[in-house]
């Protein structure tokens, strides 16, 4: 895979406008994407009909097209891919018959998400009410909704989502613990206080 910096370079040379770097943009961007997608996505059961490929192909897409965006890492980069696939995900079951879209499915079982352990995109979520939930929290503290972004929708682990901050483990520690209890309190219906 790409070095960081190369990846960087890349994508900065596309936003300038150079297109002589497409194809090595989609051979050093197009795995870390696809990577991404299939981790998300491990597991769904046959109801979900978005495919790792799918994901991967409309979020490169999708990262394209963020021409005002300053790369300035691989650690921004995946910030952005993780912005990027929630939408795709969330695009995608907006766009379901609206007799699937989370009647009665829980929001999301916090409890079972621990540092190792990374989300899977499926049906067993109602991640309308997810990222609902997650623009309501973006509201009050960016920081914590940006967390709860990158673990649920980047896959990422604590010592990641820190780099791609650019905070210290401890502290991503501290939002994940404090963003996890205001999902749990607002998705069972309590007024959290932030």
């Amino acid at each position: 895979m790409s070095e960081p910096r190369e990846i960087t370079q890349l994508l900065a040379q596309w936003k300038t406008g150079d297109r002589s770097v497409e194809n090595a943009l989609v051979e050093s961007v197009y795995p870390v994407l696809r990577q991404l997608a299939r981790s998300q996505l491990r597991g769904q059961n046959a109801g979900f009909t978005l495919q790792a490929t799918e994901l991967a192909n409309e979020a490169y897409v999708k990262l394209l097209q963020q021409h005002q965006v300053d790369w300035q890492n691989r650690s921004h980069f995946y910030a952005i891919a993780a912005t990027v696939i929630r939408r795709v995900v969330i695009d995608h079951v907006r766009s379901r018959d609206s007799a699937k879209r989370g009647g009665g499915l829980p929001f999301v079982s916090l409890d079972s998400i621990t540092d190792d352990v990374a989300m899977v995109i499926d049906d067993s979520v109602d991640w309308l009410g997810v990222d609902a939930v997650l623009t309501e929290l973006a509201a009050h503290d960016s920081d914590l909704a940006r967390v709860v972004e990158l673990k649920f929708f980047g896959g990422l682990n604590t010592e990641q989502m820190a780099q791609v901050m650019g905070t210290s483990t401890a502290t991503v520690g501290r939002q994940w613990r404090y963003a996890r209890a205001w999902l749990a309190d607002r998705l069972s219906g309590g007024i959290p206080s932030l």
